[in-house]
């Protein structure tokens, strides 16, 4: 399966994100704050990142941005997980125009997989 960064806050959310995703069958590394992401994404290979889009030290999309200059073949492959999506703001539109994937929380743990799924099929070209 896949190997994913997992990037969260929330203790009991990433918790459940990472018993969602590890049931799957997918390696799962996580951490609460985008600078401790970014400082993993620096030295590993990941198939897939999934971040929240309100986390410490990296706001809105910054972690998206920070992708995008430092690893592009990762774009296609990043999943933002939010509680709330303001879809007039102008992060959320990047987003959409990039084809980012937003799931909104709570999510059933069977979307969530469902998302996974997809975008590790689109960015791999199946």
């Amino acid at each position: 399966m896949a190997r994913i960064l997992v990037v969260e806050a929330n203790e009991e959310v990433r918790a459940l994100i990472v018993d969602v995703l590890t049931a799957d069958g997918h390696e799962v590394d996580c951490f609460g704050s985008g600078t401790e992401a970014l400082a993993r994404l620096d030295g590993s290979r990941f198939d897939l990142v999934l971040s929240d889009l309100t986390i410490p030290a990296v706001a809105g999309i910054g972690l998206y941005w920070e992708i995008a200059s430092r690893w592009p073949h990762l774009v296609s492959r990043l999943i933002y997980v939010t509680g709330t999506v303001d879809s007039g703001s102008t992060d959320y539109q990047i987003l959409l125009t990039d084809g980012v994937p937003v799931v909104l929380k709570p999510f059933p743990p069977r979307f969530l997989l469902e998302v996974v799924a997809r975008t590790l099929a689109r960015s791999s070209g199946s």
